[in-house]
């Protein structure tokens, strides 16, 4: 047939792609933190959602709901789908699609621990570090 268009040559056919992973909603809430509650310094609110991996609940403190955000957003990769204000200030519920391979590898702080290292001793080691290019002793 001659009006057929010419097969690409090896070059341009398109690699094989892994299938799409099936996609998870996480639903994250956020909440001011008391004045009685530990946490880290300039935090303002708490998110917490359910870790289906680790069959618990997750949360974390964040200095504002952006910071929050850049943290799912940018550094899981899950995208935001819906985000409503509560009646309390600072309280969110925002719903992220994600995909259900974020939850199987293993967390920053779980592959810490399993080189001897805590969170905590990697701060003191980024503050030694920047003494040392301010030039502090």
């Amino acid at each position: 047939m001659a009006d057929e268009a010419p097969l690409p040559s090896a070059a341009e056919q398109a690699v094989g792609t892994a299938a799409p992973s099936r996609a998870h909603l996480v639903v994250v809430t956020t909440r001011a933190l008391r004045e009685d509650e530990k946490a880290a310094a300039g935090a303002l609110l708490r998110t917490r959602f359910w870790h289906p991996g680790e069959h618990r609940w997750s949360e974390n403190d964040f200095e504002s709901l952006e910071h929050a955000l850049r943290l799912f957003i940018d550094e899981s990769g899950w995208v935001l789908r819906q985000q409503q204000a509560l009646d309390v200030p600072l309280a969110h519920e925002l719903i992220f699609e994600a995909r259900r391979i974020d939850f199987t590898r293993p967390s920053r702080e779980q592959i810490l621990r399993d080189i001897g290292m805590s969170p905590e001793a990697v701060d003191r080691m980024l503050d030694q570090v920047e003494r040392r290019q301010r030039g502090d002793p």
